[in-house]
């Protein structure tokens, strides 16, 4: 009688979230812009920092950059993060850079909350303005997937991002904001790709087109978009997404395989399409394409969905180490509470189904407001 009663509460739950789901934009590839959206406007914000103060964005728009640091406490990296960043102001902050760090400690920041990030201030010595993101508008504005995440704001365009604390891509970014602080650079270094600006505005036009569910408008702009600069990589993820969206998953994957063909190691791209296969009976390509994503950086979609695909192919302590994984990146991510979920209830595993389902619509309600 329990295991049925318990079956009926996981039925409704789930079908509660599709519901609110369908309430938000198609572009929870939102998720997915990250690490894709170099060369798109940077959104404004206005956020009180921890005096109180408001501080916005465009009060720093004749900053040479503006350095954004998402951030918290329970995040070690991000303490690693918020140390090397202090150093950088103290030598720089006459040179036109700008430091801010955002803290993204939870959904309802608590005095105690408060409390922990005064306190890491107070002992790190930070100097730099850190603003609080009560409600993570701004995070998820940002399409953050990770804490700590870096972006790099110049004339008002996301210049670099960064999602987590990779080793050597950061001192790469360290070395581009010297050079931009009138130092040498300490190596020589190609010119970082930039997309062209009327493929991003292609793009926009058509994701545009997909949050009013116009798909048919929106196609021909994606695929102008390619065929204007085959090397951004979001008109790819976009267009696959619709494909799938209407069911066309020959057309959804071979858009993915042909941006791979291209980047083959974009962390974005292969875990689309490692997701993708996951869904449509190819569980063990789809493990071996996402394992390589996960290895490559902190995109948390990675590691969820590698988790994913290991508790469809049975694998179910390593799947939930890799939900783990993705949690302790971003615990605020409603669809690791989804995919886990349905783990869950595949493994008929009822009781913790129904607990993540209902994080899960608490996180997707919190969003809608």
């Amino acid at each position: 009688m329990r295991s049925g009663t318990e079956k009926k509460s996981v039925s409704v739950l789930s079908s509660i979230i599709f519901i609110a789901i369908i309430g938000l934009p198609f572009t929870c590839t939102a998720i997915a812009q990250a690490l894709l959206q170099v060369g798109t406007q940077a959104p404004d914000f206005s956020l009180k920092d921890i005096a109180g103060n408001d501080r916005t964005l465009s009060l720093y728009s004749q900053k040479k950059a503006v350095v954004v640091l998402f951030w918290s406490t329970w995040s070690s990296n991000s303490l690693k993060a918020l140390k090397r960043f202090e150093e950088f102001h103290r030598k720089y902050k006459d040179k036109g850079i700008q430091i801010i760090g955002i803290s993204a400690e939870n959904q309802t920041i608590s005095a105690e909350d408060l409390a922990n990030v005064n306190r890491v201030v107070r002992e790190l010595g930070i100097s730099f303005p850190v603003l609080l993101d009560q409600g993570l508008s701004t995070f998820h504005n940002y399409s953050t997937i990770a804490l700590p995440s870096i972006v790099v704001i110049s004339d008002g365009k996301i210049t670099h991002e960064l999602p987590g604390l990779p080793l050597v891509a950061t001192e790469d970014l360290f070395d581009t904001l010297m050079v931009l602080a009138g130092e040498q650079p300490r190596k020589k270094t190609e010119p970082k790709y930039k997309p062209r600006h009327d493929a991003i505005a292609d793009t926009n036009l058509g994701r545009g087109f997909v949050r009013k569910k116009l798909y048919s408008t929106a196609y021909p702009f994606f695929k102008k978009a390619i065929d204007k600069d085959p090397k951004y990589m979001l008109p790819y993820a976009e267009l696959a997404r619709l494909y799938e969206t209407e069911g066309n998953i020959p057309e959804a994957e071979g858009t993915l395989r042909k941006a791979l063909s291209i980047e083959p190691e974009n962390v974005v791209i292969l875990s689309d399409l490692g997701y993708l296969l996951s869904k449509t009976g190819k569980v063990k390509e789809a493990i071996d394409i996402l394992d390589k994503a996960a290895k490559l950086n902190s995109y948390t979609p990675s590691h969820y969905y590698l988790a994913y695909a290991l508790g469809i192919d049975g694998r179910m302590n390593e799947a939930l180490l890799s939900f783990e994984k993705a949690l302790s990146l971003n615990p605020f991510e409603s669809t690791i509470y989804l995919l886990r979920a349905e783990i869950y209830e595949h493994n008929k595993m009822l009781k913790e189904a129904s607990a993540d389902y209902r994080k899960a619509l608490e996180l997707l309600l919190k969003i809608k407001d």
